[in-house]
């Protein structure tokens, strides 16, 4: 059951709520807070839990798009980076102390395409976005979210999406939410994006055929933009064409819905700049932004499963991999 809502200063329906499990249709999203939290979709909800204690803090619904229709499954959760916000937890076991009025801001996007901004401290919705409203266009129009991305910028944190199969958007989330800037990469997948850790106004987003885009926010509302591209393996290739002919998901389908089994994921590297990690089903690259060029590509090993993620170890010089078949495998770097 779910610990008091102090925080929330009173009684508070998303402070009761018992979440349901995790689904294919959540597409394992999931994150970490700086301050500890763990954040993942379970259905239509986003789910606030203390690893630590093991303890359920709360659960935070999606607003329903309309009073008819139900609220739609969450693909994507990313908690605001806070230099110093503390734990939501913590705030709530300690008696008679005096509350940390700082927002815990986080980041939700569903397959209906909105984005919720909440307040994970008061369990609130500080911001609702959505693309198709912004674009003045019909529901649906936009696609689902695929992911979402913090970057800072000279007014503060902007949030970065991926709607439908390939479209890139940056957001202020202020008083006067609005979007600042789009990028249509069709005919590519977008299926990820990552903050480089030596530079939080810059960001990557992976596509499933290769394409790899490089942008940084200007002091001038502009975007800088750079585009690479990583070769894929001949079998990764043939299954995504295999794969789009078959598909059935109706468009604009973002990646995790049209290729639900076909994963391409990075994260940069923690100790080494312009260094950052790809895998693609079959393969894992380790490619070089300064020179645009691959520097290592390893294939699967044998007896594993496809790749699924990829994390870097933020202390030791070693690679986490997640596979389709429940395995993990440990890389570290030849000497």
């Amino acid at each position: 059951r779910s610990r008091g809502n102090a925080a929330a200063g009173g009684g508070s329906a998303t402070s009761t709520m018992l979440p349901g499990p995790a689904s294919r249709g959540n597409g394992g999203c999931i994150d970490l807070s700086t301050s500890g939290l763990l954040a993942h979709g379970a259905g239509s909800s986003v789910v606030v839990s203390d690893p630590r204690s093991m303890q359920l803090v709360c659960v935070l619904p999606m607003p329903s798009s309309s009073a008819t229709s139900p609220a739609s499954f969450v693909t994507a959760v990313r908690w605001a980076p806070a230099a110093s916000a503390s734990s939501l937890a913590a705030a709530e076991d300690a008696a008679g102390a005096e509350d940390d009025h700082r927002p815990l801001r986080l980041a939700a996007g569903d397959r209906h395409g909105r984005v919720a901004v909440w307040d994970a401290r008061a369990r609130a919705v500080l911001r609702l976005l959505s693309l198709d409203e912004s674009r003045s266009v019909a529901p649906g129009t936009s696609g689902g979210v695929q992911d979402l991305c913090w970057i800072h910028h000279a007014s503060g944190w902007l949030l970065a999406s991926i709607h439908g199969p390939s479209l890139l958007c940056i957001w202020e989330t202020s008083n006067n939410p609005r979007v600042l800037w789009m990028f249509d990469a069709s005919p590519e997948y977008l299926s990820c994006l990552r903050r480089d850790p030596f530079d939080d106004r810059h960001l990557c987003a992976l596509g499933l055929k290769g394409f790899l885009l490089s942008a940084v926010p200007r002091h001038d509302s502009d975007i800088s933009l750079k585009e690479h591209r990583i070769v894929c393996g001949a079998g990764d290739v043939a299954e995504l064409q295999r794969l789009e002919k078959d598909i059935s998901a109706p468009a604009p389908a973002p990646a995790l819905a049209a290729f639900p089994l076909f994963a391409a994921r990075l994260c940069f590297s923690p100790l080494w700049r312009h260094i950052l990690y790809a895998v693609y089903p079959r393969e894992l690259v380790v490619f070089e932004l300064n020179y645009s060029i691959a520097l290592s590509v390893a294939t699967l090993p044998r007896g594993f499963g496809k790749f699924t993620d990829v994390m870097a170890d933020t202390d030791l010089d070693l690679l986490y991999c997640t596979h389709a078949d429940g395995k993990l495998s440990i890389w570290k770097r030849k000497e």
